[in-house]
């Protein structure tokens, strides 16, 4: 058994490494993350009195995106297929529906992520979308799911799945052009959960985008409506996609908004002059 004293501090060394430096990195990671939780706060304006009617009005940051213990069990199951490791951190955006999960690197998986685990309002197809692959300079030919009117997304994205109907049909253009955005995310559908993942370090700005590309998928496919992610009371313009003849979703033609008819001068109005319409109708 004197190999054990050989492997247990090669195997410490190996974490310590993994981990990149623990206390330097952690301190980073703290960083970005308290950075992030602020770029996703809205602000608040406070109302202080001051004197006899006076009021002082300061914006201040609400609490942000609140930490959790656990997720949901229908997505906590994500975790092992988007590449398991430690959890650092994990965060609610919307109760029951949307988490953020920030993990760690251990001696199985060396890898640090954040993902977003939404759930969905209906099951999907099971597929994985990821970046096309990278060799000796060159990325591999696309022999995923084909979006033959798509090139620009088949230039970057493999997507992998055993129904390329579905998927085609759950994917659409809107959608893709949202992955499009974030080149390096990478997105899990498996029955009522879905996962978008971002690989390495821990970057407020990345996170943000990676909520901002989860919240145009969740829009049109999570559960109870899709809310934003965002914690705005704003209604998205999102606009529904239909399936073309490939299978591929493509948007629909949106209605021009009518002018709205001209005012009356204010002047005119004081003097008493007829509007146009009512002129028009008074001649008949």
């Amino acid at each position: 058994m004197t190999w054990l004293a050989y492997v247990a501090p090669i195997a410490v060394l190996v974490v310590w490494f993994l981990t990149g430096f623990p206390g330097r990195h952690e301190r980073r990671r703290a960083r970005e993350l308290a950075r992030w939780r602020g770029l996703m706060t809205p602000k608040q304006v406070q109302r202080k009195k001051e004197g006899y009617r006076a009021t002082k009005e300061t914006e201040v940051d609400l609490a942000g995106p609140r930490q959790v213990t656990a997720f949901p069990g229908d997505l906590n199951r994500l975790i092992p297929e988007i590449g398991g490791g430690v959890s650092v951190a994990r965060y609610e955006l919307i109760e029951k529906l949307a988490y953020v999960a920030v993990m760690g690197p251990d001696l199985v998986s060396g890898s640090e992520y954040q993902a977003v685990l939404a759930r969905l309002e209906r099951p999907g197809p099971a597929f994985t979308v990821r970046p096309l692959p990278i060799i000796d300079g060159k990325r591999i030919p696309n022999t995923g799911v084909q979006f033959k009117k798509d090139p620009a997304f088949m230039q970057l994205f493999l997507v992998e799945g055993p129904d390329a109907k579905k998927i085609g049909k759950w994917l659409p253009r809107s959608l893709r052009a949202a992955l499009l955005e974030l080149p390096d995310a990478w997105l899990y559908v498996d029955g009522r959960a879905m996962a978008v993942v971002l690989y390495g370090p821990v970057d407020a700005d990345r996170m943000v985008d990676l909520i901002t590309a989860a919240d145009t998928l969740f829009a049109d496919h999570g559960a109870e409506g899709g809310p934003s992610l965002f914690f705005d009371e704003e209604d998205d313009d999102r606009g529904d996609d239909s399936e073309d003849e490939d299978g591929e979703g493509e948007e629909e033609e949106r209605e021009v908004a009518k002018p709205a008819p001209a005012k009356v001068p204010v002047k005119a109005a004081k003097a008493g002059e007829k509007q146009p319409a009512k002129a028009a109708a008074d001649k008949k």
